[in-house]
């Protein structure tokens, strides 16, 4: 009997492991929920013209970056995906882990610029703009939806980014960060004084 007792704890911890804590699933919620809210809040109501509106020939518009934001949304989760399906690999483990609450920061920090990779990149993936906000809303809400209920290992597995070796947690908070320092760029464009009034 104690052997059988002892089997069945056993596998009920196999099944049930949380890798991040409750603090750490609402605080990575909490970055999700208000970098959408600000920027669902900022692009409300705008013209086709405010949209289109560029500051120069190189900048993006209000609809590039909404374009942007939604294929980043759904492209990061997809190679957080990727990665968790992949053996642990402790070579990437960095001998001093970067804090979680520097991710925020560095992300949104807009004096610093940075390159596009070219998948990430406005092209017209999507008919209308009204379309990639959908999509946005769509991917945002089931990514939210992961961190609620996620068991995941996302602690032991890392990725590379500009910051360091990131593990998949604080890749969740970079997918939040994005948005957010997408939606700076957009209250940029319509604070610009040419910024179109309708």
């Amino acid at each position: 009997m104690k052997i059988a007792g002892l089997l069945l704890v056993l596998i009920f911890f196999s099944f049930s492991t949380d890798t991040i804590t409750k603090k750490e699933r609402d605080a990575a919620i909490k970055y999700f929920k208000e970098s959408k809210d600000i920027f669902l809040n900022d692009i409300k109501d705008l013209s086709d013209v405010q949209l289109n509106f560029k500051t120069s020939p190189e900048r993006w518009s209000v609809a590039e970056c909404i374009e942007h934001i939604a294929i980043a949304e759904d492209a990061f989760m997809e190679i957080i995906q990727e990665d968790l399906k992949q053996p642990v690999d402790s070579s990437k483990t960095p001998k001093e882990r970067i804090a979680d609450d520097a991710v925020w920061p560095f992300v949104t920090d807009r004096s610093k610029k940075r390159t596009t990779p070219e998948f990430l990149k406005p092209s017209n993936k999507f008919k209308t703009t009204d379309e990639a906000i959908k999509a946005f809303i769509e991917r945002r809400d089931k990514n939210m939806n992961y961190v609620n209920t996620t068991n995941d290992d996302l602690r032991s597995h890392f990725m590379p980014h500009a910051l360091g070796m990131l593990d998949d947690y604080q890749w969740l908070i970079v997918i939040a960060a994005h948005c957010r320092r997408h939606t700076l760029q957009i209250e940029e464009v319509m604070a610009d004084p040419n910024f179109p009034k309708k």
